[in-house]
């Protein structure tokens, strides 16, 4: 939990490099019960941006709702996914869409300018130069909401053969027992669950890490 400067989990040194996996690799990955079952928020740092901001979350795919709402549609979900990261992710790209529509000024509420501290909403305290805040604040807030609530889940499995094998990002992998999976909609409930209302999530099984394929709820 202390290897990153945002708090994002690490992996140590010399054990399963889980979350820098290739596709081989991943195919190596087997469960210890049934399957393994991700289940993974939808783009889940753009959603904070938005909860942040006091914006009310959408259902469905956040990527295909901003495309309406900025662009009415135009393009591809992909030119449109690109050209939105490129522009959370670098401080200095000015994009006027995006400008109008979210807040590149959403972390002055939690930084501390002359410390240059950014005291997130679950009270990691990081020290971060103002051009990086924004980047740290969603990034810092996204990881400890999953986290969260990977705590929650694994207090919900217990006693079950089913069990949390590791998070990756902005996901939580089970390793699901047959047994248990009449749990999975509670689950997945609890795991939509933030401090700022509920963040869609898609749901994927697999017999592998490599292969998995997304259920409908």
């Amino acid at each position: 939990i202390f290897g990153s400067a945002t708090g994002r989990l690490t992996t140590k040194k010399g054990s399963v490099p889980v979350l820098t996996l290739k596709k081989e690799q991943r195919e190596l990955l087997t469960p210890q019960n049934d399957a393994f079952v991700e289940i993974d928020l939808n783009a889940a740092e753009i959603r904070m941006l938005m909860a942040l901001s006091g914006r009310e979350q959408p259902r469905g795919d956040i990527h295909e709702y901003l495309q309406r709402e900025i662009f009415a549609g135009h393009g591809t979900r992909s030119e449109f996914k690109e050209r939105l990261f490129a522009w959370l992710y670098n401080p200095s790209s000015s994009d006027t869409a995006f400008d109008n529509f979210f807040s590149r000024e959403t972390f002055r509420d939690f930084f501390a300018t002359e410390e240059e501290i950014l005291t997130t909403p679950f009270g990691r305290r990081l020290s971060v130069d103002k051009r990086k805040a924004q980047n740290y604040l969603l990034q810092s807030t996204t990881s400890d909401q999953v986290l969260e609530n990977a705590y929650k889940i694994q207090k919900m499995l217990q006693g079950k053969k089913s069990k949390i094998a590791f998070t990756l990002h902005d996901s939580i992998i089970l390793d699901m027992a047959k047994e248990d999976a009449i749990m999975l909609r509670d689950i997945k409930n609890q795991f939509e669950k933030t401090r700022w209302g509920n963040f869609a999530s898609t749901c994927k099984v697999g017999k592998t890490f490599a292969n998995l394929k997304e259920l409908q709820f």
